[in-house]
């Protein structure tokens, strides 16, 4: 068979193209969030950002972290539901920066950790830093409808949890006690800002050519972004140190508020920006 004749949107490529670790675009997601906004050191996030991108010009000094819940298809796949709900839920944990690209505002992932390997790989495709990690979380929807009867359901004074962990460390530590029901306008930026990310893809080269085969800023494109329930409250959030990670540099220095957002989007694709 000649190459050309593999098919697949990504690896491994294969005859019929059904080996393939994720499928393209768009992708459809769905996802119970909970959010911690804070502050941290200016000068820890600035570090974080390559050029051309720049710190807020608003906040310079706001992070967030979200654990997520999600469902997600991609395209021609819609039924996954029903074939194999493996192979479209997982759960991760993500650490998020303000940040602005001449002059408009947005936000920037600089580090995360999800459970499933599509969803890895797929965020690689879109500039996402993935990593493999366990996310727990008291905010699934489950639990917010709260049918088992000794629990209430989400509303003011409820309160949960949530935690993350890779390769046998403990890395985030979060919480939330509800306050109050919101609207999607009441809810903080980076919400409504442009998301800008680094695809790279290192060289291997054995001669010494070091220079990755891939290096872009590029921007995430999304549409048709609707909110189910949305509730804020007062937030806790730890960082533990780790021997691999060093997303305490960022750790919290104040905490600006806790949010449950479910929502529901979909991904485009992305667009380029710069180019390395």
């Amino acid at each position: 068979m000649a190459p050309a004749e593999l098919k697949g949107y990504a690896v491994p490529m294969s005859p019929n193209g059904t080996a393939q670790i994720a499928g393209g675009i768009p992708w459809n997601f769905a996802v119970d969030i909970l959010s911690i906004q804070y502050r941290t050191d200016p000068a820890a996030i600035a570090a974080l950002l390559p050029p051309p991108l720049e710190p807020s010009r608003e906040e310079p000094d706001v992070a967030y972290v979200w654990f997520g819940d999600w469902q997600g298809l991609w395209s021609g796949h819609d039924d996954m539901l029903a074939v194999n709900p493996e192979r479209c839920l997982y759960t991760e944990c993500l650490i998020g920066v303000r940040c602005s690209y001449q002059g408009v505002e947005g936000h920037r992932v600089v580090y995360i950790w999800v459970d499933k390997d599509f969803s890895l790989a797929r965020g690689w495709f879109m500039g996402f830093p993935k990593k493999i990690g366990s996310v727990h979380m008291g905010t699934r929807n489950r639990h917010l409808h709260a049918l088992n009867p000794a629990m209430q359901p989400c509303g003011v004074g409820s309160r949960y949890g949530a935690s993350c962990e890779s390769h046998g460390e403990r890395l985030v530590t979060a919480g939330i006690t509800v306050t109050e029901k919101i609207e999607p306008p009441q809810l903080p930026r980076p919400f409504g800002t442009d998301l800008f990310h680094t695809l790279h893809f290192p060289s291997a080269d054995v001669n010494g050519n070091g220079k990755p085969l891939l290096h872009q800023l590029v921007r995430t494109v999304s549409s048709d972004i609707s909110f189910g329930e949305l509730w804020a409250g007062d937030g806790e959030l730890t960082y533990h140190p780790s021997l691999f990670e060093e997303h305490d540099a960022i750790a919290p220095q104040e905490i600006l508020g806790a949010y449950i957002i479910p929502v529901g989007f979909r991904i485009q694709g992305t667009t380029l920006l710069h180019t390395y």
